[in-house]
């Protein structure tokens, strides 16, 4: 027992690979306070056996087997076959970049423990973002998936019956049509998949909106209606925007379809009111610099 690893984030790493079995190489660096001597942590792990590298792929060494089930560790034997080894580094890759985040828990599709619900054949979703309690069953989108595929993911979101906040990631937000991801559902959140979007779903539930909201709209409150947020109960009905809501897009051009007369307003960042323009024009909008409402947490490297 005394070869055993002491170090909190060899360890961490080890639990993690024993639990998704595979880690690219260049995803290690989410479980070391420091950047630059990572790769020869990783290298003395190898060296001792508790690591193996298959070209750019870390999984676990005979000693780091027998280290996770001393440990009692949650592990999953080597699953060889391809297709589901690529599955597998992409859940792992997400799962690490928010390793010891304080605010996004993410499960992946393999440790949902109801059986019977979730691992019906052809369900498409990689796993939940668990944000500050909030739970989002999440679907992600890569280059490689065809037309095909996207109507899968539209067919599995359809006869979802539990969760009614859903995440996609996806590549090339242009790759879907936004009208054909409303269901009736809270919320579908349509996020480009890259490191900026990443670190912003941390703070999806730290933005302070009602400060926002006294200074764009004063004497707005919070509104009873489904399709907007917050009202001044007259003339002005108010929506925010953080990522693309397909669901509340919806909402809202049925909202201005049917009362001409009344304003929709918008309040998102420079990059959001573009895109939201094209799919209503029709609102007012009110731009802000989100990221200076946020409380962030204290910054660490792997976090």
């Amino acid at each position: 027992m005394s070869y055993f690893p002491t170090n909190k984030d060899e360890i961490s790493l080890i639990k993690f690979i024993a639990k998704y079995q595979y880690l690219n190489v260049s995803d290690a660096k989410y479980f070391f306070n420091s950047s630059r001597y990572y790769r020869n942590r990783i290298k003395t792990l190898i060296d001792k056996n508790f690591l193996r590298k298959i070209k750019w792929v870390l999984v676990l060494g005979q000693s780091g087997i027998q280290y996770a089930k001393a440990l009692n560790f949650e592990y999953n034997k080597l699953n060889k076959n391809q297709e589901y080894r690529e599955r597998l580094l992409h859940l792992s890759n997400i799962a690490a970049y928010y390793n010891n985040c304080k605010t996004v828990n993410f499960i992946p599709s393999f440790a949902i423990k109801d059986k019977r619900i979730f691992t019906i054949t052809g369900r498409r979703f990689i796993g939940i973002f668990d944000i500050n309690g909030f739970e989002y069953l999440t679907y992600q989108i890569l280059k490689e998936h065809d037309n095909k595929y996207i109507q899968s993911v539209i067919y599995d979101i359809q006869k979802e019956m539990k969760y009614k906040n859903i995440i996609i990631l996806i590549d090339d937000i242009n790759r879907i049509d936004l009208n054909n991801f409303a269901f009736g559902l809270n919320q579908i959140l349509i996020i480009k998949d890259n490191e900026t979007n990443r670190e912003k779903l941390k703070y999806l539930h730290s933005i302070r909106w009602k400060e926002i909201i006294d200074k764009c709209y004063k004497g707005a409150y919070l509104s009873e209606y489904s399709f907007c947020e917050y009202t001044n109960n007259k003339d002005k009905f108010i929506n925010t925007f953080y990522f693309l809501d397909s669901e509340k897009i919806t909402r809202l051009k049925y909202f201005i379809n049917e009362n001409s007369t009344k304003k929709a307003c918008i309040i998102c960042n420079t990059e959001l009111e573009t895109r939201l323009r094209k799919d209503l024009p029709g609102a007012n909008y009110c731009v802000v610099d989100l990221e200076q409402y946020i409380d962030k947490e204290r910054k660490y490297y792997y976090c």
